[in-house]
């Protein structure tokens, strides 16, 4: 077998972009006090995650031929023989996804926009308190994906990490994907580096307040008891 390419840049970019959103939030979330005006961030990069998450959907639908979720082996019987195959043998290679990591992926791509609706205020102490479970429920998930990675770059002796900076890995060039599709990545990147700095611009720390770009909408960060973090929404209602 030879270096193919099987992830393009679109993918490549949206998987390191979503996965440091992802560390921020988490860390902050786990690490600072959410009396702490830097605790704000925590759902700032949250939203950004949600937002990146929205684009890898248009990729799971419409995207190179690894991205696609219909390329995602997570039928129960290749799921089940691929984790007994990776404790007691050395597990086939796939040429995108394995079981394990599709099966992370998947349920990152569900635990992100439930951790948003449990952590936008909305639910009281209950969502607050699902937010929590959830939160861990995330942070375990992407501990067994790493473990993942680890172990198959050990048993196969391929740096499985490597390939999501590269797009490349050993395969047979039938299963290789065409082209890199430099040109749409680019267009993310620039799209994805707007939107998500118009972001940053529309947060207030002063009144705890989030405006998403494009939407209209203005999401409050937190308790805000002197009322200076009405939505503009609010404001055109008084």
């Amino acid at each position: 077998m030879t270096r193919i390419l099987v992830w393009d840049f679109p993918a490549r970019l949206f998987h390191w972009v979503f996965a440091g959103s992802l560390t921020a939030a988490i860390g902050i979330g786990f690490l600072v006090d959410k009396e702490q005006p830097l605790f704000q961030l925590h759902m700032v990069f949250g939203v950004v995650a949600l937002f990146l998450l929205a684009g890898r959907v248009v990729l799971g639908l419409v995207g190179a031929r690894y991205s696609r979720f219909s390329s995602f082996p997570l039928r129960p019987h290749e799921l089940v023989s691929y984790l007994v195959s990776a404790v007691v043998s050395k597990t086939r290679s796939f040429a995108g996804n394995n079981p394990g990591s599709a099966l992370a992926a998947v349920m990152m791509f569900l635990l992100v926009p439930a951790l948003f609706i449990s952590g936008i205020g909305l639910g009281g102490e209950a969502l607050e308190e699902l937010h929590e479970v959830l939160a861990w429920a995330l942070l375990t998930v992407i501990a067994l994906h790493l473990l993942g990675l680890a172990w198959h770059t050990i048993r196969h002796r391929e740096n499985i990490a490597l390939a999501m900076v590269t797009g490349k890995k050993h395969g047979k060039p039938e299963d290789a994907i065409p082209s890199a599709h430099a040109i749409w990545g680019i267009i993310a990147l620039v799209v994805s580096t707007l939107w998500i700095g118009a972001l940053f611009a529309g947060h207030d720390a002063r009144t705890a307040t989030l405006k998403l770009p494009g939407l209209g909408v203005t999401l409050q960060l937190g308790e805000n008891e002197s009322g200076e973090g009405k939505s503009e929404r609010d404001h055109d209602d008084d």
